[in-house]
C-alpha cells in the first residue's frame, strides 16, 4: 500500500496505479475524474505541468490503517501562469501571476488489492483566497492565511488566541521539566523570564548634572539674538570728488545728511 502511494507520487499517469473505477477529487473547488483512463488524462493536462505551476511538498504525518491512508502535509505552489482550476477555478487569472501561497493539506486514500481506489484532498479555501488577495485584509475576517502553516512547522511553541482573544501558547509533547527551562537566558527574541523585566529606569543621573525636567512644568530660556543690535547697521555713506583741473570740490553723502566741501566754502543740506 505505502509502495503504490509512492509510486503514485513520482508517476500520477501510471494507469496501472489505479483500479478500473478509481477516483480523483479536489474537494474544496470540487475538480475530480473517475476511471483509471480518465485519470491519467486528467493529470496530463497542462494545469499540472511544472510549466504552469510548480508545487513543494512536506509531508508530516503519515497513517495507515487496513486499507486506508492519511497524510498530512503542507504544500507551497508557485504560479507561473493565470490559470490552476483545480485549485481555484473561475479566479481571476491576474491573482495567479508570480504568486507563491503555502497551506496544509489533508490526504485520504482507500486501496483494493494494492490499488488506488479513492484520493481525496481537503485544504481550507479560505486560507488559499487570503493568500491571493481575493479576501481582503482591510477586514477583521475570521480567516487565516499562511499562518495555518506555523502549527505544522513549530507545533510546540506555536502560539494560539484563546477564546477571550488572549494568546495561549500550545505545548505538544513537552514534559514539566522541559516547561521550566522555556525561558533561556541570552535569549534576544521570544518570551522573557519576568525575573528579566527591566522595572526601574537603568539610566543613572551623571554627578553634577541638573535636575530632571518636568516635561510639564518646563519653561525654555528666552531667546536670546543670533548677533547685537546696530540700528544704523542699514545705513549708507559715500564720496565723490569732481576735479576740472581749477576748481575742486567734494561730496559726500550719508543716510540722512548731503556735505558739499569746495575750496572755499562747505555747507550741508539735511532731508527727510
Amino acid at each position: 500500500m505505502e509502495a503504490t502511494w509512492n509510486s503514485f507520487k513520482n508517476k500520477r499517469t501510471n494507469t496501472d496505479l489505479y483500479t478500473q473505477d478509481a477516483v480523483v477529487i479536489y474537494v474544496p473547488s470540487a475538480v475530480g475524474v473517475k476511471g483509471a483512463a480518465e485519470i491519467r488524462k486528467f493529470y496530463l493536462n497542462r494545469q499540472f505541468s511544472e510549466k504552469s505551476v510548480t508545487v513543494q511538498e512536506t509531508v508530516y504525518t503519515t497513517l495507515t490503517g487496513g486499507n486506508k491512508l492519511m497524510e498530512e502535509a503542507v504544500w507551497c505552489l508557485q504560479f507561473k501562469t493565470d490559470e490552476c482550476k483545480w485549485l481555484v477555478p473561475s479566479i481571476d487569472g491576474r491573482l495567479l501571476m508570480d504568486a507563491t501561497i503555502r497551506f496544509p493539506i489533508t490526504t485520504t486514500v482507500t486501496f483494493e488489492e494494492d490499488k488506488i481506489a479513492s484520493i481525496r484532498y481537503f485544504w481550507d479555501q479560505a486560507c488559499v483566497l487570503k493568500q491571493l488577495t481575493v479576501i481582503s485584509n482591510k477586514v477583521n475576517w475570521p480567516v487565516a492565511g499562511s499562518e495555518q502553516v506555523g502549527i505544522f512547522e513549530s507545533p510546540a511553541t506555536y502560539h494560539l488566541r484563546g477564546l477571550n482573544d488572549e494568546v495561549a501558547q500550545l505545548n505538544i509533547g513537552r514534559s514539566q521539566s522541559e516547561k521550566t527551562h522555556h525561558y533561556l537566558h541570552g535569549r534576544v527574541f521570544g518570551p522573557v523570564d519576568p525575573a528579566d523585566q527591566v522595572k526601574l529606569p537603568v539610566r543613572l543621573p551623571e554627578p553634577g548634572a541638573p535636575p530632571a525636567r518636568n516635561i510639564f512644568t518646563y519653561e525654555p530660556p528666552s531667546q536670546r539674538p543670533l548677533v547685537a543690535h546696530q540700528p544704523n547697521k542699514l545705513g549708507s555713506q559715500f564720496s565723490f570728488t569732481h576735479d576740472d583741473g581749477s576748481n575742486k570740490m567734494s561730496q559726500s553723502f550719508s543716510a540722512n545728511t548731503v556735505n558739499y566741501r569746495s575750496p572755499n566754502r562747505s555747507y550741508s543740506s539735511r532731508y527727510a
